[in-house]
């Protein structure tokens, strides 16, 4: 009955006794929607209260109730409903194949628990979900077929190795508070898969064969009612079931646990399937599914499962699901040669990658690991931290407002000693400094009484000056030695990192400060922080190639722009560091495609490969930050190798150069060796750390470097110069050397170690020769070992070796290296590093 009718009585009693049962119905409805939303709290989320009724019955029981957990935990579900439901579908598929998981996940709990794993843990299914993996894929990949009895074994012996896998990862990755995901359930097929292959006589598996042809595809041909279909067969993969009636009801299972957690899993399929079209993969494999599980679990991990849901965090998820669709590719063709399947490695690296994002919008909040619970949940838990966040600080704000405006402090008038930003002193340094301020201020000697200390506090050291009381005397300065300082202050202004010039560009409109970032990042390639640098290195572009010039511009305009909507640091966006690696995925990207100059379409991957190297440069960063360590150009090697070995020589749309392994002795003469090209190949050498083979552009990549930092000039010079002696030493074919290809990875570990990240001593010198040497030799072999893939060797010697450098440890005090907050350009680190000797020295003899 509607509010406000009207209702006519015959007689005043029954008014009265309408009256009477109106409250009483409306109670008894609201009470029957209570109950209902009651039963249906009982069968959704997580069943909590089943858990705790479940605590007090047989061991039995609640194994049964463990392993159904453990089933649904595949898809993040924690719920024994959605783990039955899961089962009756996978039954569906292939009984045998439930029969084989379920011995997995039997096998993989118990031994959880023989070897005491948190019981928590446990009768969550956490140390199942692997086990019901491994027994269901090992099934997919017999080669004999349906009720070959004798694969039971190997599926025990290997889902036992699943909780020992995970209680291992788990103390790793506990250090950064991140799940483990299926990282065991990969280890163990992988090691199961590689150790008997297809041609084992007792266990032989699948075979699989590399593309070998671009495919022969029609678009006419596509089947749209097929494509719906693999929405729901994708998420049926992510259990390896290829139905599309099993894929919905697994669909179902997780509508009746999270229905958020259902949509995610829907549109990461989707994303998924349309990936699959965007790179021409063959329509066969899109139908299956096999393109979108990968991204349907990563969807789920990112949309509101470990992030809070909040529309940014949706779009990140789409993001990654995108991310992992394409990673995908790339490691199912690398895997392939290996004859190795793609299983679910694409979404453990996506969805770790973007959960190691640091970020400073707090709409992107990732919630602690022992608070997850499912999406509707979380999204619960920070709102109320939310709400408590907001509460604290107006409570903070009024205690300052109710403050009385004088301070009762008694003010000294001095510096004090230790304020919170340097408290944190080196432990090398702190004592010996704190031991001398005491006993300068505590001597009660007249000399050191009549003069005047002066305690200037810096982030990582204290300095002491001390000045005697004399007047000091006027010298009259020659106009020549005014002019030189003129000259000197001018010359100032657009060497080093141009600091003025950045601080000047701080009140200007954001558009002009954009452009100074984005040159700033084209010469932070080469570890310079100069926007006059980045233009003439643009101006070497020109001169190498315009089109190159463009796809190197996009890639890091794109990379800075990530960057700023991901709200990472505004002073690392300044300096370039978001977008160097940009605009070397943009250059290589250009330099290795089939399609030659001008081939309007690539710049379509190049943004959207250019989108993930922030991703990978805040991830990195969240990592490499505990040994105090720079990312280097690691996120461009990742992005390129994933993008060539995702696409390759035989793709249809973006087809790459073809890149072969040595298969024969190269012939070699040393008298065809000609000194002028083995001396025009050391500028080649600085100009391919870019990917450019002109000698003029190397030339004038020398100039850019040599107006920021002499040092910077040359160490490229002497980089590329060792790299080229060292390809001598191995006998590689001259072409190579000429095209200055064993030069420009030598060229940055000898100017990273020369100066940049450690102090310029003579020490560090031969330190930083013999990085490039060691640089040359691993590249050779990174070269030799990548192209077995048909993937370009990138910068990843130089990565490797720099890294493997910097993690030096010495007692020599010459060979110092550099707070990473502290790095600037190589003059003004060894200023740094002198002032800090000085300052030791002076205390100590104190």
């Amino acid at each position: 009955m509607e509010l406000g009718e009207i209702v006519v009585a015959e007689h005043p009693g029954e008014r009265q006794l309408y009256v009477e049962q109106t409250p009483r119905a409306q109670d008894l409805l609201g009470r029957s929607r209570n109950r209902i939303h009651q039963v249906f709290g009982y069968l959704t989320g997580e069943m909590k209260e089943y858990g705790e009724w479940m605590k007090n019955k047989p061991l039995m029981v609640q194994l049964v109730d463990w392993i159904l957990r453990g089933t649904s935990q595949v898809m993040f579900v924690n719920n024994p409903l959605s783990g039955l439901i899961i089962l009756v579908g996978i039954f569906i598929q292939s009984p045998w194949w439930m029969l084989t998981g379920c011995t997995g996940t039997t096998v993989s709990t118990l031994t959880a628990l023989t070897l005491s794993q948190d019981r928590s843990a446990i009768a969550a299914g956490l140390h199942g979900y692997n086990g019901i993996l491994v027994g269901l894929l090992i099934a997919v990949f017999s080669d004999k077929g349906d009720y070959y009895w004798w694969l039971l074994p190997p599926v025990a012996v290997i889902s036992m190795a699943c909780p020992i896998l995970s209680s291992a990862l788990g103390s790793i990755f506990s250090k950064w508070d991140l799940p483990v995901f299926t990282l065991p359930f990969n280890i163990a097929v992988t090691l199961y898969l590689s150790a008997t292959g297809h041609y084992n006589p007792f266990f032989p598996t699948t075979l699989i064969k590399p593309v070998a042809s671009v495919p022969n595809i029609t678009w006419s041909a596509i089947n749209v009612p097929l494509l719906l279909q693999s929405i729901p067969v994708g998420v049926g993969q992510v259990y390896g079931c290829e139905n599309p009636w099993t894929g919905g009801i697994f669909l179902v299972a997780l509508l009746i646990s999270s229905p958020l957690i259902c949509l995610h899993a829907a549109i990461g399929s989707t994303v998924g399937m349309f990936a699959a079209l965007s790179i021409a993969s063959p329509f066969d494999s899109i139908y299956l599914g096999l393109h979108n599980y990968n991204c349907a679990l990563a969807c789920i991990a990112i949309g509101g499962m470990f992030y809070a849901l909040t529309w940014q965090t949706h779009l990140l998820a789409l993001a990654c699901a995108l991310f992992c669709a394409y990673s995908g590719a790339a490691l199912a063709n690398a895997l392939s040669v290996l004859g190795l399947p793609l299983c679910t490695w694409p979404f453990c690296f996506s969805a770790l990658l973007f959960l190691l994002i640091n970020s400073d919008n707090p709409a992107i909040y990732k919630i602690p690991l022992c608070k997850v619970t499912y999406p509707e949940a979380n999204q619960i838990y920070y709102l109320r931290m939310k709400r408590r966040a907001s509460e604290s600080r107006k409570e903070e704000q009024k205690r300052k407002e109710q403050q009385p405006s004088g301070n009762s402090k008694i003010s000294t008038g001095g510096t004090p000693l230790c304020t919170p930003k340097n408290r944190h002193l080196q432990h090398t340094q702190g004592n010996v400094l704190t031991e001398c301020i005491q006993f300068l201020v505590l001597s009660p000697d007249s000399s050191l009484s009549a003069k005047t200390m002066k305690i200037i506090n810096m982030e990582n050291s204290v300095d002491v000056k001390i000045e005697t009381k004399g007047e000091r005397k006027r010298t009259k300065q020659n106009p020549l030695s005014k002019a030189g300082k003129r000259v000197c202050r001018a010359v100032g202004y657009i060497t080093g990192d141009m600091k003025e010039f950045g601080a000047w560009l701080k009140d200007k409109p954001l558009m002009i400060q954009f452009i100074d970032w984005v040159l700033r990042g084209i010469s932070q390639v080469m570890f310079v922080n100069n926007p006059l640098s980045g233009l003439i290195v643009v101006a070497g572009f020109l001169v190498q190639n315009p089109w190159w010039t463009l796809t190197g511009c996009l890639g890091t305009v794109v990379s800075t722009l990530t960057a700023l909507i991901l709200g990472q640091d505004r002073s690392a966006i300044a300096a370039g560091l978001f977008g160097y690696n940009g605009v070397l995925v943009g250059l290589l990207m250009a330099v290795f495609s089939a399609k030659g100059d001008y081939y309007w379409w690539l710049l379509l991957p190049v943004a959207l490969v250019s989108v993930t190297c922030p991703v990978f440069t805040s991830a990195l960063g969240s990592v490499f930050c505990r040994w105090d360590l720079p990312v280097f150009t690691l996120p461009f090697n990742l992005a390129l190798t994933l993008y060539v070995a995702a696409t390759g020589p035989h793709n249809l749309f973006f087809p790459t150069t073809v890149i072969q392994p040595a298969t024969a002795t190269p012939n070699i003469t040393w008298t065809d060796a000609e000194m002028p090209m083995l001396l025009q190949s050391i500028p080649i050498g600085v100009g391919q750390v870019y990917g450019c083979n002109n000698p003029w552009t190397g030339g004038i990549f020398l100039v850019a470097l040599f107006i920021s930092s002499p040092l910077i000039c040359l160490h490229a010079a002497i980089g590329s110069a060792v790299g080229m002696l060292a390809a001598l030493s191995l006998a590689t074919p001259f072409s190579k050397i000429y095209s200055g290809l064993w030069g420009y990875n030598s060229s940055l570990s000898c100017i990273a170690i020369g100066g940049m990240f450690y102090a310029f001593t003579w020490q560090t010198h031969l330190l930083a020769i013999a990085c490039a040497l060691f640089s040359a030799y691993l590249g050779a072999t990174v070269t030799n070992m990548l192209s077995v893939f048909g993937v370009p060797s990138g910068t990843w010697s130089f990565c490797l070796s720099a890294l493997t450098f910097l993690l030096i440890t010495t007692k020599n005090p010459a060979i110092y290296k550099l707070p990473l907050c502290k790095v600037t350009y190589p003059e003004a680190n060894r200023a740094y590093y002198l002032k800090m000797k000085k300052h030791q020295r002076s205390c100590c003899e104190v």
